[in-house]
């Protein structure tokens, strides 16, 4: 480790920690909202080029709840340390997980890991395709259609309610020119719960 760091050991501590898989992504942001974290990150910044050679500019741009985020704050965390010359065990657990997620999701789904994450097989013995066969079929039961999916023209947007992702109805055309500049869609979802229709609009 670069001496320039011995102050900034505890901080160090945790990356590694994450990086090696024993330190989650709540954890890490928390650590990230210190001062002194900011100061160590911020420490490799070339002035030409701030956004792609500060590591605390870098993670600030992601976010730590899906396992992608997860995935790339590993990534960034790991450049890091190996400029500063720290030592490190790096853990497949987001990559791998990630992976196995990004090839199991529908395209017209892209819900919290916290949802998806139960949902993976906790079987060593499991085959990587076998998991991903299970957890897509999973994830269809768990976002119910009445009939086809829905076809965003935005990000998915499926709304989940206490837990439970909704039932979709359908989708309407929005293509009303004196009111909306442009044209969309809105998805109908219902709550089989309380009864409750849901919408969400979305426009080109």
């Amino acid at each position: 480790m670069i001496n320039d760091f011995e102050q900034y050991r505890d901080s160090i501590a945790i990356l590694v920690d994450f990086v090696s898989g024993e330190v989650n992504g709540a954890e890490l942001q928390a650590a990230l909202e210190k001062p002194e974290m900011a100061q160590l990150l911020s420490h490799f910044e070339n002035p030409r080029y701030p956004a792609t050679s500060n590591h605390y500019r870098r993670l600030q741009k992601l976010e730590r709840e899906s396992m992608k985020g997860l995935w790339n704050s590993q990534d960034v965390i790991e450049d890091f340390l190996t400029q500063a010359e720290v030592e490190f065990t790096a853990s497949t657990q987001y990559s791998d997980t990630a992976r196995l997620v990004l090839d199991a999701l529908p395209s017209y789904l892209d819900p919290p890991m916290e949802f998806v994450i139960p949902l993976i097989p906790d079987d060593p013995g499991m085959s990587k395709t076998k998991k991903k066969q299970v957890l897509k079929q999973l994830l269809k039961e768990a976002f119910p259609c009445a009939g086809k999916p829905p076809r965003w023209v935005q990000s998915p947007d499926w709304p989940i309610v206490e837990g439970r992702p909704l039932l979709f109805i359908g989708q309407v055309q929005i293509d009303v020119p004196d009111l909306f500049h442009d044209s969309g869609f809105v998805y109908i979802f219902y709550s089989t719960a309380d009864s409750e229709f849901k919408t969400i609009a979305q426009f080109h």
